[in-house]
């Protein structure tokens, strides 16, 4: 049976099978709230917070199979290749950029499974709408699964005031 014919729930957890998924009650934000929002992570929220992880945690990442190249893009700010940063709650719903709103997750097939998963839930739902939906939510960190072993770190808490982290 081919990936497309599975369930999209039958997919995620194929793909993460150790990511929680709750239940929520989900409310398009405005867009000018959210295009805020976006804006600050694609022009700040985004380097400070692969920056953070670069900072305070290295060592669990070169553990956790992150490699020198992988790390080297972080201290430029940068996502390494391969990798998305995702707002766990979405800003299109309440989320924010937060780093424990964050995750550094590979792009395929990770982050591509998540959205999968949330995006049909949304369909058609208008800007102030609210819907109740399943929502994936992998710890705020890093998330690196490689074969059938999980490996994940998780971000400290915010320590900085008034100042946001970012991601999808």
């Amino acid at each position: 049976m081919s990936d497309r014919s599975q369930s999209p729930r039958r997919q995620l957890s194929a793909v993460l099978p150790d990511i929680p998924v709750v239940e929520m009650v989900y409310t398009r934000r405005s867009q000018g709230e959210r295009a805020a929002l976006r804006e600050a992570f694609d022009t700040e929220g985004r380097q400070a917070f692969l920056r953070h992880l670069l900072t305070e945690r290295s060592a669990e990442l070169r553990a956790r199979g992150f490699t020198e190249r992988n790390l080297e893009s972080l201290r430029f700010g940068k996502v390494p290749h391969g990798y998305n940063v995702h707002h766990i709650k979405p800003l299109d719903d309440g989320g924010d950029n937060r780093f424990d709103n964050l995750v550094l997750i590979r792009a395929h097939p990770e982050h591509e499974a998540i959205h999968r998963y949330l995006d049909p839930q949304l369909k058609g739902l208008d800007r102030g709408q609210s819907r109740t939906v399943q929502l994936p939510m992998p710890d705020a960190g890093a998330y690196r699964r490689s074969g059938p072993e999980v490996v994940r770190t998780q971000a400290r808490p915010p320590r900085w005031a008034g100042q946001g982290g970012h991601g999808r």
